[in-house]
């Protein structure tokens, strides 16, 4: 099948097309920049709609360059704390917890309490984007599966867009998946190159496509070697884009 390909630049000025509420699904293997292309979609709305960002990880430099570019507030806890009255609101936040590096049930059990704080808040709250970094671990390891159903399925109407990548769609074999309702809610997808027919095979659940020939599509997405500003090299796929309101296809390269 032959789709529009065009650079990243061009589409997130030309065809991004994003309403409040809309959920985003970012989903490729590791390292294949999920982090950095969200930076770039939330850039064209910074400004118009709060965005808090939720890091897991207890460091991670493409996270911070985010934070940076975005002007967000890098937080350790929720609510963030307060500010003087002269230094303004941020256009949003980082919530990045601390991490003891001693004790993973302490270090998770701060993770969660977190992050469920915000969920709720953003779920209560509406009008605005909450991005889950690494989704896979906010459901397997923190358990927070309900809190983020709780958006996918009834934040829509108040507003409340769930952003969430992940690299590892299908599960692990110890158990843990994300829930169906990351693929049948989401209004957009961002899909990296990934010749798992374990991982692909979910693309079944995303609804109004046909996930034999995106899985292909998926299978088959070239691979670019980039050098960053750091003039570290990378190897970043084009992605796969599908809007179901349509549903709409094209290519999007790095």
């Amino acid at each position: 099948m032959r789709l529009l390909r065009v650079d990243r630049s061009t589409f997130v000025r030309q065809y991004w097309d994003y309403n409040r509420g809309e959920h985003v699904a970012i989903i490729e293997p590791t390292q294949g920049g999920k982090t950095h292309l969200a930076g770039d979609l939330l850039a064209d709305l910074v400004g118009e709609i709060p965005i808090t960002m939720l890091v897991m990880k207890p460091r991670d430099a493409t996270p911070a360059a985010v934070t940076r570019r975005l002007e967000l507030q890098e937080v350790k806890t929720w609510p963030p704390p307060a500010r003087w009255p002269w230094e303004g609101r941020p256009p949003g936040y980082t919530l990045w917890p601390h991490h003891t590096l001693a004790d993973i049930d302490v270090d998770d059990a701060n993770l969660k309490e977190q992050f469920r704080k915000q969920l709720y808040h953003a779920y209560g709250h509406g009008d605005q984007i909450t991005f889950a970094d690494e989704v896979y671990g906010l459901c397997a390891e923190l358990g927070l599966e309900r809190e983020l159903t709780m958006i996918w399925t009834r934040g829509a109407g108040m507003g409340c867009g769930l952003w969430a990548a992940t690299q590892k769609p299908s599960g692990t074999q110890h158990g843990g998946s994300i829930p169906t309702f990351f693929y049948n809610q989401s209004t957009h997808f961002f899909l990296g190159k990934d010749t798992d027919q374990r991982n692909t095979r979910r693309f079944g659940e995303i609804g109004g496509i046909d996930p034999g020939e995106v899985s292909e599509l998926v299978r088959r997405l070239p691979v670019h070697r980039i050098i960053d500003d750091q003039g570290e090299p990378h190897h970043i796929s084009e992605k796969l884009y599908i809007d179901k309101r349509g549903p709409y296809m094209c290519i999007v390269t790095p």
